[in-house]
């Protein structure tokens, strides 16, 4: 949030700069993905900072080369983070400045040069290292799973083209709206009109491009938290400066959100209340109605989360439609920030519960034990991670088929969800239930049995 608010101040002002980090912590899914723990936010944050530097480096020409350097070292940091993507995505927002620009841009010979070595010498040293320490297969298994990520639905995650959009719409109010609001042709007069290009292009260059790939996970589209949060705090700026407001339709369409929205939270906070009308709707499907089974406690004062949300946005939007835009702004950003950290503690941890407490607890009390873990007919990383997965396993533990039917040194646990054990049994019948965790059960398979 400094970090936004520096860069804001220095486009267009403080003003500006409070603006776009009041934005990104008061919208719901930016202000809480930073807390996730996921490897994604420092991924995106090296990407952005990468585009920022070039943004500000092609508003002139030439190119300041400093700048060029800047954006080449961040990029390698996101290569180095998670992979090519971190590549893909500002070059392909780099082409289509270019052909946008193509009147004005004049590139040396020395500019792509000055940007490639850092990216090649910081983002691709795993790679590097990997080869020199004769694990090239990890670098081609790698590569491979990249691939296989854009061409097919890999994990389970296959979602139609239009889940992007609407997880951005939801989960990024208000700054979803704000950013609809404004995005009729405006004025480019300003100093920022060249930043605010680059962030639209970074908008959709990320939205079409995680809406195209097979793989569609949530955390795909939150590269886009920060143009879009910017492109919102701009609309916000506008109304600052008198160029716009809010109309009896966009206020409208903003309260049905936020009652929405607030109507949700409500419901989950109070969700051992509506248990006994929901389980009987799943009877037929026994892995979900496992899961949902399990007696979660909950706090009597959860529900008031919802309850909170809806009544301070709709406070916030009336000052807003008021043209109270001062208070109306700040009270917003208040609102929101504070649902989405009461959010993190209260109901979070419920979903997890529900979802795979479980599950973990199963593969920590394995970790000591020498033996190995394998999900049958579900896709999950969990495992190699709280199992201590170590490095002197059989190679050959890779394959199910040996498992299940070889000569494996250890003991092997087969995890199976409710429902799923007649699959297991149709190809290895020898293979019994030994353990039920909440929706899980366990299939133990003795050392060379």
């Amino acid at each position: 949030l400094p970090l936004l608010f520096r860069i804001g101040s220095s486009l267009a002002g403080t003003r500006f700069g409070l603006l776009w980090a009041g934005v990104f912590a008061g919208s719901l899914l930016p202000g809480f993905y930073f807390r996730s723990g996921i490897i994604d936010p420092w991924f995106n944050l090296f990407i952005f900072l990468g585009i920022h530097q070039l943004a500000v480096g092609s508003d002139v020409f030439p190119l300041k080369k400093g700048r060029i350097v800047l954006a080449g070292v961040f990029i390698g940091l996101a290569v180095l983070t998670k992979g090519p993507v971190g590549l893909l995505i500002p070059g392909i927002c780099a082409l289509v400045l270019a052909i946008m620009m193509r009147d004005r841009v004049r590139l040396r010979w020395i500019d792509p040069l000055l940007f490639l070595m850092p990216v090649l010498l910081i983002g691709f040293s795993y790679f590097i290292a990997e080869i020199g320490r004769g694990h090239g297969h990890v670098v081609r298994e790698f590569i491979a799973y990249q691939l296989r990520l854009a061409s097919q639905s890999e994990a389970g995650h296959a979602q139609p083209f239009w889940y992007h959009p609407l997880v951005l719409l939801f989960g990024c109010f208000p700054a979803s709206l704000l950013f609809v609001f404004g995005w009729k042709k405006q004025s480019n007069d300003d100093a920022a009109m060249h930043y605010r290009r680059w962030m639209k292009v970074m908008f959709w260059v990320v939205l079409i491009v995680f809406s195209v790939v097979k793989t569609k996970i949530i955390h795909y589209s939150s590269l886009t938290y920060f143009p879009l949060t910017f492109l919102a705090a701009w609309q916000l700026e506008r109304a600052f400066r008198g160029e716009w407001r809010l109309s009896r339709t966009q206020f409208t369409a903003m309260l049905m959100m936020a009652l929405l929205l607030g109507t949700t939270f409500t419901l989950a906070g109070m969700f051992n209340v509506l248990k006994p009308h929901l389980l009987p709707l799943l009877e037929s499907q026994e892995f979900a109605f496992a899961m949902l089974s399990k007696d979660v406690p909950e706090h009597s004062l959860e529900p008031l989360i919802g309850v909170f949300f809806l009544l301070g946005s709709t406070a916030s939007l009336l000052l807003l439609f008021k043209q109270q835009l001062q208070i109306g702004s700040i009270l917003f950003f208040v609102i929101n920030g504070l649902s989405v950290w009461m959010l993190g503690v209260f109901i979070s941890p419920k979903i997890e519960a529900y979802t795979q407490r479980d599950l973990v607890e199963f593969y920590k009390e394995k970790s000591s034990e020498r033996c190995y873990l394998r999900p049958m007919y579900f896709h999950s990383y969990a495992h190699l991670f709280y199992g201590h997965a170590v490095e002197d396993i059989d190679p050959r533990s890779r394959d199910v088929n040996w498992l299940a039917t070889g000569h494996p040194d250890r003991s092997v646990y087969f995890i199976v969800r409710k429902g799923d054990v007649s699959r297991v049994h149709y190809w290895f019948s020898h293979i019994q239930v030994v353990e039920e965790r909440g929706a899980w059960l366990i299939m133990q398979r003795k050392a060379a049995d």
